[in-house]
């Protein structure tokens, strides 16, 4: 028999019950929904997305079935080649922010403005998945979790409280990595300079851009299906929080 418990001192309920009250919502790739017995199709017909818009990338020396540098930061990885790319940029923080309860892969910062006073603090999420096989190909399945990962991101959107939590998250998740005497989330700023954000955060507008990171799917080859896929993820982002939104494959 199947229980669920929601939160600490609750009490157990069948999972026939929860699910009852709480039906899941089932998303398919054309952008309809199912929840409960209550089907809802997309009021809009979006066409697939532009493949011009895909930055296509190098991935030399990169194991792209391997997604996470994890703590020993592993130079072959998905995440690694991201995070050596975003560094060449100019971010003031960038957070390894991989594991469970993560908000994405990679998160970084970047302060408009003066940086006493900025203007705006722009947030990207990257959200990075590993390839089903050794090469770039045309399979769908590559990309169904990272676009349900980037549809999520949301919910950091979702209220003033809700976008100074996410430096709370962030400086939380690297407080655990140092008690377990593991390496530093932080590869570009430190714990105080992310305290001084998230204090700023409070005042100051946010913004949010959302990337899908998949070297296993290859732009000059994307399917009609995955660019239907990848164009319904953005138009979500879009129409509920008007989020920025970019993809990164192999070429």
């Amino acid at each position: 028999r199947v229980q669920v418990i929601r939160g600490h001192g609750t009490v157990a309920i069948n999972a026939t019950d929860f699910f009852y009250n709480n039906p899941p919502v089932i998303w398919f790739s054309d952008g309809s929904s199912l929840e409960g017995n209550q089907y809802v199709e997309l009021k809009s017909i979006y066409p697939p997305y532009d493949a011009a818009k895909i930055q296509a990338w190098d991935w030399t020396d990169v194991d792209i079935r391997k997604e996470s540098q994890g703590e020993r930061k592993e130079s072959n990885s998905i995440q690694a080649r991201v995070i050596r790319e975003l560094s060449t940029c100019e971010y003031h923080m960038i957070v390894d922010d991989d594991g469970k309860g993560e908000a994405a892969d990679i998160v970084t910062i970047r302060l408009v403005g003066d940086l006493s006073s900025p203007s705006r603090i722009d947030v990207e999420f990257y959200h990075c998945k590993y390839s089903q096989k050794s090469s770039p190909g045309r399979r769908i399945k590559d990309l169904y979790e990272v676009c349900g990962q980037a549809q999520k991101s949301i919910s950091w959107m979702s209220s003033p409280e809700k976008r100074t939590d996410l430096f709370t998250h962030l400086m939380r998740r690297e407080a655990c990595r140092q008690e377990a005497g593991a390496s530093s989330r932080y590869e570009v700023g430190d714990g105080e300079l992310l305290l001084t954000i998230r204090e700023m955060s409070r005042l100051c507008p946010m913004s949010l851009k959302v990337y899908i990171v998949q070297p296993g799917v290859s732009k000059a080859n994307a399917t009609h299906d995955q660019l239907e896929l990848i164009s319904v993820t953005e138009n979500y982002l879009m129409e509920t929080f008007q989020l920025g939104f970019g993809v990164i494959t192999s070429e």
